[in-house]
């Protein structure tokens, strides 16, 4: 498979590992009210930048112009669905987000609201990342020339070195890191 697309593979897996803590954070909402602010912040914070600026980023600055210059609708079909989709968890994360910019202990109507955008969050990346996986990336890897995924490998990576902010994905490890051991995942299975 194409270098560009194991970047975004790698990505998903790093994201999903973040989502399975995220769920642990709502089944425990409410056990720790001192703390559920700064996290939801933490999470909406990880989320926005990981996924939107770094891996969207990716995909809605280079893959997806590839996509349409090779004859790919942006109207319709995998980089229309894609784009709603991602469009959706970003409403998500902006609720969020307000949450979390809040002070003291969230309230029992926030908690809700929390559990509901969160919820929403998962239900909508989880299932995007799925397809990404299992029919938008063969679709691309088929139909776009190997130059061309070379050509997308290294514009990831200069987007990766250049252009993100310096130290992002170091402050992203470290919010990953707190929330990952505060909240951790359930074990598989």
């Amino acid at each position: 498979m194409a270098d560009a697309i194991k970047m975004l593979i790698r990505e998903h897996e790093v994201i999903e590992k973040a989502l399975a803590s995220l769920e642990t954070f709502v089944d425990r909402l409410g056990t720790e009210p001192e703390r559920e602010r700064e996290a939801i912040r933490d999470y909406a914070y990880f989320f926005h930048e990981l996924v939107d600026t770094c891996h969207h980023g990716k995909e809605e600055g280079f893959l997806f112009p590839k996509m349409t210059a090779y004859g790919f609708s942006k109207a319709a079909g995998p980089v229309s669905a894609m784009l709603s989709e991602q469009g959706e968890g970003r409403e998500h994360l902006t609720a969020l987000a307000r949450i979390g910019r809040g002070a003291g202990p969230l309230s029992p109507h926030e908690r809700e609201v929390v559990r509901g955008h969160a919820l929403g969050y998962i239900m909508r990346i989880r299932p995007h990342m799925e397809r990404e996986e299992d029919i938008l990336f063969p679709i691309v890897v088929h139909s776009l020339p190997e130059f061309v995924m070379k050509e997308i490998g290294r514009d990831f990576e200069a987007f990766d070195k250049d252009g993100l902010p310096p130290g992002l994905h170091e402050k992203l490890e470290n919010v990953s890191r707190n929330f990952l051991s505060a909240y951790p995942p359930k074990p598989a299975g």
